[in-house]
């Protein structure tokens, strides 16, 4: 009988995650990230020039204005992708899972209190944000400059309680779950793409200055864009999870009272309406019928918004003689300071808004025992027969029960970045820092500070080599590296990053390259 309850209870629950799976893709600071940024810890709020500045700080569209072509263009002109969080913790996998433990007794729950924390509220996440620059141009006038830029974009989050991790490391177990355990999940996904317009000009400039500095530039830049939104969906369950044992006075019950949310767009909203219509019709549907992978679920247009990237820098040249003109110190000297604000607006989606909820209670005391039917019915295969049970009375009956909301649109805001951030730059060597904060926790941003620092040395004046790190943030401190070829017409770079140590805040892991991208 014990292996039975087993059987049930892992299959009703497993029940739910397919449904959560089906319809939520669970794919990791937010930000714009380039080879160059990327190879230096993921800052460049006062250095990161070219197009790209746009969706970092577009005052830095004015950066090198002197010394550049009159006009950039980048062709597939950059590729970034990094995900991570408290979730991707490799130390404990790599303690727990490798070392040839049986996860039971005190080795489960160390494990489980390195992973998540002592609480079953707890919670653990991972995130991914990806992003391609297919297209990018800057003209360079005399004291502004114009960029364009298209970039698309994918970012995701997915979130579990430790309860939500015990059930699959437990099962059935009426001592852990013997009063209510909060089994929770967020898993959010959203696609969309950005057509950018960045402007940024000098705004006051003083070539008097005495002593070590010979010129300060204050430069201003704004670049609104135009948001297409694709493909979102955001699936929200809380519920408690309790499991009593069978005792000489009662059998064994599961009672999982649980409330879910479920918003999408587009066809995948309409085929999910149409399969709880033929549910309540009685047409017993399979949902896996009805979420087949289309094509146009991803590449669709949901609808249109409007967004904004803002920057504000000061740069200040210091006399070739100010410091030291030797070796990797010889040539330009400045230090640029610059803040910006990224990723103002919300996306917006229109087409087939549908929200879908549901609120219930399952209180499973188990079923009846058909020989027969599992003979004839089944070929003898309990695990069908239990299946079968459960996917019509559980499925459809509880977990798929499931009311239809229609929407004017679904609101979901841009992963908002504030940032402040710092270059010194001695001829061939240059060092930076930035600071930044998430607005929201959108994606890979974190309402938690991060720090990046970077070091470059740029070989011959034409192999930069590039080193960082960052911590804070949505995960433990990465180690940053990239190098690549900048000619005065042609440049191409990479950039990769890495976490030492996961035990704390979980790993990160990320990779840029710059593209093609040419100087007339």
């Amino acid at each position: 009988m014990k292996r039975i309850l087993l059987h049930i209870a892992s299959t009703s629950v497993m029940i739910l995650f397919i449904f959560v799976l089906s319809v939520c893709k669970l794919s990791a600071q937010s930000s714009h990230l380039t080879a160059w940024n990327w190879a230096l810890g993921g800052g460049g709020t006062a250095y990161q020039d070219l197009y790209h500045a746009n969706f970092v700080n577009p005052a830095n569209l004015m950066l090198n204005h002197d010394t550049r072509p009159k006009i950039t263009i980048g062709v597939v002109g950059g590729l970034y992708a990094h995900t991570g969080g408290s979730l991707v913790n490799i130390s404990a996998y790599n303690e727990y899972l490798t070392s040839g433990f049986v996860i039971e007794g005190d080795v489960r729950e160390s494990l489980m209190n390195e992973w998540f924390g002592s609480s079953p509220a707890n919670v653990s996440s991972v995130a991914m944000d990806v992003g391609v620059v297919p297209f990018g141009s800057v003209y360079r006038g005399d004291n502004w400059t114009l960029s364009f830029a298209y970039r698309v974009r994918v970012a995701g989050k997915a979130e579990v309680s430790r309860a939500f991790a015990d059930l699959l490391f437990r099962g059935l177990d009426s001592d852990y779950f013997s009063t209510p355990a909060a089994v929770n999940t967020l898993n959010e996904y959203y696609a969309w793409n950005e057509w950018s317009i960045g402007y940024a000009r000098v705004i006051y400039q003083n070539t008097g200055l005495f002593g070590f500095a010979k010129n300060l530039r204050i430069y201003v830049g704004a670049a609104p864009k135009l948001t297409f939104s694709n493909d979102y969906t955001s699936f929200l369950l809380q519920s408690d999870l309790t499991i009593l044992g069978a005792t000489e006075e009662r059998g064994g019950e599961i009672i999982h009272d649980f409330v879910y949310r479920l918003d999408t767009a587009g066809k995948r909203a309409s085929r999910l309406e149409e399969y709880n219509r033929d549910r309540v019709a009685g047409l017993e549907p399979d949902l896996n019928d009805y979420l087949d992978p289309d094509v146009n679920d991803f590449r669709g247009i949901r609808g249109f918004s409007l967004g904004l990237d803002l920057g504000v820098n000061a740069e200040m040249e210091f006399s070739d003689k100010a410091l030291s003109d030797l070796g990797i110190f010889r040539g330009k000297k400045s230090l640029t300071v610059g803040l910006s604000l990224t990723d103002l607006g919300s996306l917006m989606f229109s087409d087939r808004a549908r929200t879908f909820t549901a609120d219930n209670i399952l209180e499973w005391q188990g079923f009846s025992y058909d020989r027969e039917i599992i003979d004839e019915q089944f070929d003898g295969d309990e695990s069908d027969y239990f299946e079968s049970v459960l996917r019509d009375s559980i499925g459809s009956d509880i977990y798929g029960d499931f009311r239809t909301v229609t929407k004017n649109r679904h609101s979901v805001g841009l992963p908002t970045m504030l940032r402040l951030g710092s270059q010194l730059k001695l001829g061939r060597f240059a060092v930076a820092a930035d600071a930044g904060i998430g607005l929201n926790s959108r994606g890979t941003n974190s309402l938690r500070p991060h720090l990046s620092m970077g070091t470059e040395y740029r070989f011959f004046n034409r192999i930069p080599l590039r080193a960082g790190y960052r911590t804070g943030g949505l995960y433990s401190t990465t180690w940053h590296v990239g190098t690549g070829i900048e000619l005065r017409n042609f440049e191409f770079s990479i950039g990769a990053a890495t976490t030492a140590s996961s035990r704390k805040n979980g790993a990160g892991i990320g990779m840029a390259w710059s593209g093609l991208v040419f100087h007339f």
